[in-house]
């Protein structure tokens, strides 16, 4: 086999395949499950940074012959994962927050409407508007 045979062998295969990037495997659930890859990568990134400081503080220590680096690891390898995800999951775009107070107000204003809704009904399922009983009278 030639190098010009598994080339063209190669490119036949890509044309018939389509577009590459277009075969990322999909989860089952679309864009509903991109807040669980966000909470599993903040989590990864919390455990990456105690266990990888960790282990450079207690190898610290056994090669100082201290006692401290493991703690001191462990405390700095949260700090600096927690630094990491509010710098790459703590932006919020502009578009974002006006998204979400319409939103908020939105829903204020469905429950003020349905507040004023709930009080006419109670006001029209009362026999009489008065509510003093005939002894009060």
């Amino acid at each position: 086999m030639t190098v010009a045979t598994m080339t063209a062998s190669v490119c036949l295969a890509m044309k018939e395949h389509g577009d590459p990037t277009q075969d990322q495997p999909r989860s089952q659930w679309g864009d509903e499950s991109a807040g669980m890859n966000h909470g599993m990568r903040v989590l990864s990134y919390l455990i990456g940074g105690v266990v990888l400081y960790g282990l450079l503080g207690w190898m610290g220590d056994r090669y100082l012959h201290t006692s401290f680096l493991l703690p001191v690891g462990i405390v700095g390898g949260a700090a600096l994962a927690i630094y990491v995800i509010i710098r790459r999951f703590g932006r919020v775009d502009k578009t974002t927050i006006d998204e979400l107070a319409a939103l908020r107000r939105q829903r204020a204003a469905g429950r003020g409407a349905q507040a004023r809704l709930a009080a006419a009904q109670r006001r029209a399922a009362s026999p009489t508007s008065d509510s003093r009983t005939e002894g009060e009278r």
